[in-house]
């Protein structure tokens, strides 16, 4: 069947319309004349895929990976057009669910576009040889072989080719998954392993022990099967990132910015708007390792943290104890369920920046039962975020919103909203 594509719409999707009815395929670019597979027939919609491109849009560039619609969907998108179209989706998301018009509102561009991840992580397969493997989207059980990913840093790529011959030469058959960090400036870079408990961690760390002289390997770590602890075979458990004169420790496990680039452009936006604001006390939701308040609130009196998972929190308090910030207030668990508590503290600011499922119902009727003076609510799922700022904005001005491209050739887009109160 032949289609002609109308748009891309969120997240990432390519829509028509045959025979009156929607169309969804998984690649094509507006004006191009596609043919799809039929996958699923929905009451109001078709799922497809795009198997042959008849006419073809001079938007169209040829894919860096043969896995693209794996990791990376929009890599046959020229990079201008893929900002226009990710422009394009947050408008008409926040015009269709919020009756907004962000008429001046832009996409920041990624300085990089090719090598600007500073993590990656591969599962390790076994097919009389060890391969280096993704899963399939929302799939637990279905992989496809990569040689390199385009996305991450060269250092990165080569590091786990290096370890992909070890584990070869060595029969580190424990081994399943791969997982590797390395600061923006590329000085450092942790390895840390997930699978079945070796015979030896003593052998296994001779194995790997030829990494070292080749890359600048700051430790080397080990997870096994649904434990959390970390067995640290060499070195140490985390990473350091120089960010605004202020020293983060990023531990093995721990959550941070992929592209550190793009997270400079939204802490610039951020300070710019607090400059202009009176304020005395932020918290700071899903805190992570501290990232935001420590590196937003030099002129608070106050910083209120909130984080779930322990082994973030052991890396908050160092990270709070490195950059010397003592006005601090530590809030152990999810934001979800200790809003109401955090709430009776006399906040002016909260900075918000939540999972892709967003904060949902609960915590936005919390905030606005008791409003802050102001909002700071970074998202990566602008749906989620629309679904929470329709009840938000029953007490709040949208001041501003700002778009990041932390995710060239794929679909993800960043963005910050600025709240003020009615």
């Amino acid at each position: 069947m032949e289609i002609k594509i109308e748009k891309i719409v969120y997240p990432g999707k390519s829509m028509a319309f045959h025979n009156n009815k929607i169309v969804f395929t998984d690649e094509g670019l507006p004006g191009e004349s596609v043919e799809i597979k039929t996958l699923k027939e929905k009451n109001n919609y078709t799922e497809a895929e795009t198997i042959k491109v008849v006419t073809a849009s001079t938007k169209r560039t040829t894919p860096h990976c043969n896995h693209y619609k794996i990791c990376s969907l929009y890599q046959y998108i020229d990079y201008n057009e893929q900002l226009a179209i990710k422009e394009k989706q947050i408008k008409e998301i926040f015009r269709r669910s919020l009756s907004i018009e962000l008429n001046e509102f832009k996409i920041n561009p990624s300085a990089k576009i090719w090598g600007y991840r500073n993590k990656l992580r591969l599962n390790v397969l076994w097919d009389k040889t060890a391969h280096l493997a993704y899963h399939y989207p929302q799939t637990h059980n279905k992989f496809i072989k990569i040689d390199e990913c385009f996305l991450a840093s060269k250092e990165i790529n080569n590091l786990f080719g290096s370890l992909l011959e070890l584990i070869n030469k060595h029969n580190l058959t424990s081994i399943e998954e791969a997982k590797i960090k390395q600061t923006a400036s590329g000085q450092e870079m942790l390895l840390v392993l997930f699978g079945k408990k070796p015979e030896s961690y003593e052998t296994l760390l001779e194995s790997l022990l030829s990494l070292k002289a080749n890359f600048p390997l700051a430790g080397v770590v080990y997870v096994e099967n649904n434990k959390s602890d970390e067995i640290i075979l060499d070195g140490k458990n985390y990473l350091e990132e120089k960010l605004n004169n202020k020293t983060l420790r990023i531990g093995a496990q721990s959550f941070f910015q992929i592209n550190v680039d793009m997270l400079k452009v939204l802490l610039a936006d951020m300070r710019t708007k607090l400059r202009n604001l009176e304020y005395e006390t932020i918290a700071d939701l899903y805190c992570g390792i501290g990232t935001f308040g420590i590196l937003l609130g030099d002129n608070a009196k106050k910083i209120i943290s909130l984080e779930s998972s322990s082994q973030n929190t052991v890396f908050l308090k160092e990270n709070l104890k490195l950059n010397k910030v003592v006005n601090t207030k530590i809030f152990e668990g999810y934001s979800e369920e200790l809003i109401s508590e955090v709430l009776k503290e006399k906040i002016d600011i909260l900075l918000i920046d939540p999972p892709r499922k967003g904060i949902g119902d609960t915590m936005c009727k919390n905030i606005i039962a008791n409003p802050v003076k102001y909002i700071f609510y970074v998202s990566c799922n602008p749906s989620t975020l629309a679904r929470d700022l329709k009840i938000l904005l029953k007490k709040y001005n949208l001041d501003a919103a700002y778009g990041y491209d932390f995710f060239p050739h794929t679909p993800h887009i960043e963005t910050l909203s600025v709240l003020t109160r009615k």
